[in-house]
């Protein structure tokens, strides 16, 4: 309703400097019709560019923790670890699913905007690549899959929050859960 409102005035504002005191001669070139009322290109509720950016956001750290985890499932040395990072890898397969099917569901295709980027808590190529020749592999497995888990809770929390399109709430409140029990599982392993 706000951005209708100011819509409007801008309109409204630009109309009014557009016109000439009666006095002044008309110049050679009418002036342009005011912009129209801009209006929501998505309903309240609806699969809008906040939904969209989540959604793109999570399938690509997804994409980079399943390899790390995928990793972690074959490498840790602890068992303990070896079969969480296994069980973190099967969840985030089937949170990818459900990402996948809300751009499904809205007809909007997959881009990956954030390949090649170093961004908290998706692990890098380089970062995967060190992981698999370090000599403390357990130690390097466990701050990638921590650092993971935080930021992407931090970003599902604020998604869940943010986001009114209740299908995608719903997966964000699912991954903020999920984060929050699987920090202090992690934590328990060590």
């Amino acid at each position: 309703m706000r951005c209708r409102l100011l819509a409007v005035l801008l309109a409204t504002g630009l109309t009014a400097c557009g016109q000439q005191d009666p006095a002044t001669p008309p110049s050679a070139s009418p002036p342009a019709p005011p912009p129209a009322a801009a209006e929501p290109s998505v309903p309240p509720g609806g699969f809008g560019p906040t939904e969209q950016a989540f959604t793109q956001l999570a399938i690509s750290t997804d994409d980079q923790a399943v390899r790390l985890l995928d990793l972690g499932a074959r490498r840790a040395a602890n068992p303990a670890l070896r079969a969480f990072a296994g069980e973190l890898a099967t969840t985030r397969r089937a949170e990818l699913e459900s990402l996948h099917g809300l751009l499904d569901a809205a007809s909007v295709p997959y881009q990956n905007l954030h390949e090649g980027h170093d961004m908290p808590g998706m692990p890098t190529d380089a970062e995967l690549t060190g992981l698999a020749s370090s000599a403390a592999f357990d130690t390097e497995l466990t701050r990638l899959v921590r650092a993971h888990l935080t930021e992407s809770a931090t970003v599902a929390r604020s998604a869940a929050t943010q986001v009114t399109h209740e299908p995608t709430k719903a997966v964000a409140a699912a991954m903020a859960t999920e984060r929050a029990a699987a920090l202090t599982r992690l934590a328990s392993l060590n």
